[in-house]
């Protein structure tokens, strides 16, 4: 797990200066071919703001990556704007640009797919935010698969999964520590996001230390509750949080236990899915009105 945390650093960071440096060296003979260049580029980049982990990499680096493409741009810019808008052999230019159009394609195809995962489905079900006392970032969520990893699994394809930033931006103090309370959302009060009755609890599981995790027990410490015909799992709570029992009614914003690290998860989150009941399939959520998908701030 920590080697994937070091690419997805890699990626989110490492590929935007890339491209700024790249655009910055850029040396085109024309308008056309220096836009064709930047505009891949920005597409590219786009594409890893969207899916790209923000809460690991740093929330407010990505703004700072941004505005290091913009200067970039601005730079090369200067450096193309008196040279002619189009090649002097249209056919030899259009024939050299091929992978980049291509390329440009496809990134661009990916933006629309990504993008269409974060419009909230039209039957989404509202429910309060689950969570109190931090800045919370969704991690996975959203209706595609490049936002959220449950979203080809049929009961949790509208799952999130949440962490918390703190003031410098970063999830945690560390790429992956041991040490739990590294983590922003460790520990973090968890509410009720609706009203109605509990009727499933599982405690007494234990806070594993990442990245070790219990595939015995999915879920680990976790309330299930009923909410007017809807089934709301919170899951991967604290070893002795949970202080709601099972036939209890609940008002939405009731305390009912704490976010840990308990079940099959790599690092402290709290996991939320609803489902219909009668036919486990996923249903839709909001949160106070707001789709959660990747990189979404409440």
């Amino acid at each position: 797990m920590f080697f994937v945390v070091v690419i997805l650093l890699v990626v989110c960071i490492g590929l935007p200066l890339f491209y700024a440096w790249r655009i910055w060296r850029l040396d085109e003979p024309s308008i056309l071919g220096w836009l064709l260049v930047v505009v891949d580029a920005c597409v590219f980049v786009a594409l890893i703001i969207l899916v790209g982990r923000w809460d690991i990499a740093g929330y407010y680096l990505q703004f700072v990556l941004l505005a290091v493409l913009a200067v970039s741009i601005l730079a090369s810019l200067i450096v193309h704007v008196r040279r002619p808008f189009a090649p002097s052999d249209r056919r030899a230019f259009f024939r050299q640009r091929i992978p980049t159009v291509v390329s440009l394609a496809a990134f661009g195809a990916a933006i629309v797919y990504v993008v269409s995962g974060t419009v909230p489905p039209n039957q989404a079900r509202d429910l309060a935010f689950p969570l109190r006392d931090g800045r919370f970032v969704v991690g996975q969520g959203g209706g595609v698969t490049l936002l959220n990893k449950h979203a080809s699994h049929d009961a949790q394809r509208f799952a999130a999964d949440i962490t918390a930033i703190g003031q410098a931006g970063f999830r945690a103090s560390g790429i992956l520590p041991d040490d739990l309370d590294r983590y922003e959302i460790f520990g973090k009060p968890v509410v009720s996001p609706c009203a109605g009755s509990v009727t499933r609890v599982v405690t007494g599981l234990p806070d594993l230390t990442p990245p070790n995790a219990d595939p015995d027990n999915l879920a680990g410490n976790l309330v299930v509750l009923l909410c007017d015909g809807l089934q709301v799992e919170l899951a991967h709570l604290q070893e002795g949080s949970v202080s709601v029992e099972a036939g209890q009614q609940v008002s939405a914003g009731d305390p009912i236990g704490r976010v840990g690290n308990s079940g099959n998860t790599t690092e402290p989150h709290l996991h939320i899915h609803a489902v219909d009941p009668e036919t486990n399939a996923g249903v839709p959520i909001t949160f106070d009105g707001r789709f959660p998908f990747r990189n979404s701030v409440f």
